[in-house]
């Protein structure tokens, strides 16, 4: 798959978990809609993790089940900084420029030309394109461990879920 086709599937894969997962973690814990429409559309991803967080702990959440949302919005931090890294980051178009060392077009000069620099390039498109590949792979990852927490979340304010012992 082309880099900018990976990049393109990490944007979806990370959106997925944004709007769905979050989204649905918030209305597990409020049963206010209209407050969590409201929130999904004015607040940023890291306001709602944090309004995530506190309603969380509003509700008395166990330790166990607390500490495992709390890994997770890290988790989810930490790859939305790479996904606003990505965003900013001009490697497609790396990808597809043709790579001058200042000769003119047609001229031959491979003794002075800076090789070393072309080795990098090379090197640095395929390392980025695994890192896509792994970001997008942790974005799925999240989807599924919110979505676990979430069930668990529900459960617990429904009181299917006891507030000690073990999840």
């Amino acid at each position: 798959m082309p880099l900018k086709d990976a990049i393109g599937v990490f944007f979806v894969e990370f959106s997925k978990f944004d709007i769905q997962s979050v989204g649905m973690a918030l209305r597990s814990l409020s049963r206010d809609s209209l407050f969590v429409e409201h929130a999904e559309q004015l607040l940023d991803l890291e306001a709602r993790l944090k309004l995530l967080e506190r309603l969380a702990f509003a509700r008395q959440i166990p330790a166990a089940l607390l500490g495992e949302l709390e890994a997770c919005l890290l988790r989810a931090r930490a790859l939305k900084v790479q996904r606003d890294e990505v965003a900013r980051s001009r490697t497609p178009d790396v990808e597809r420029t043709p790579v001058r060392f200042g000769a003119k077009p047609g001229a031959s000069r491979r003794r002075n030309a800076d090789l070393s620099r072309l080795v990098k390039l090379e090197n640095l498109l395929v390392p980025a394109h695994e890192r896509i590949e792994e970001y997008t792979q942790e974005a799925v990852q999240l989807q599924h461990t919110l979505g676990a927490i979430t069930a668990q979340l529900e459960r617990y304010v429904t009181g299917d879920l006891p507030a000690t012992g073990t999840l």
